[in-house]
């Protein structure tokens, strides 16, 4: 299916687990993904299963320096994202969501 062409899906969390799983369903779906995650072991993982169009960036979303790393480069690779995910209990849920907002109101 391709309901999600030409969208921009940003996963919090996407490097294992939950939002690994969302990060490859949003892809099958045919959204351009980004994921972030704090371990790189597993972000190197996460990319092998990704593949080469999916932007993997090492942040740390409790930190608002490395969400604006995060955001940065899906800025430079994609332009303004079209929705945020986050693996359930991230305290930075909100946190990027109006960082996001910002971001694609600003483009």
């Amino acid at each position: 299916m391709n309901r999600l062409n030409g969208k921009v899906a940003v996963v919090t969390g996407g490097n294992s687990g939950i939002g690994l799983a969302s990060a490859q369903r949003l892809q099958q779906e045919g959204a351009r993904v980004a994921i972030s995650g704090r371990s790189q072991k597993t972000l190197d993982e996460a990319s092998k299963i990704l593949g080469k169009d999916a932007l993997v960036v090492q942040a740390d979303v409790a930190k608002l320096p490395e969400i604006d790393k995060f955001f940065s480069a899906v800025s430079a690779k994609f332009g303004k994202s079209t929705f945020s995910s986050s693996t359930p209990g991230s305290p930075s849920l909100l946190r990027c969501w109006i960082y996001g907002s910002r971001l694609r109101q600003s483009l």
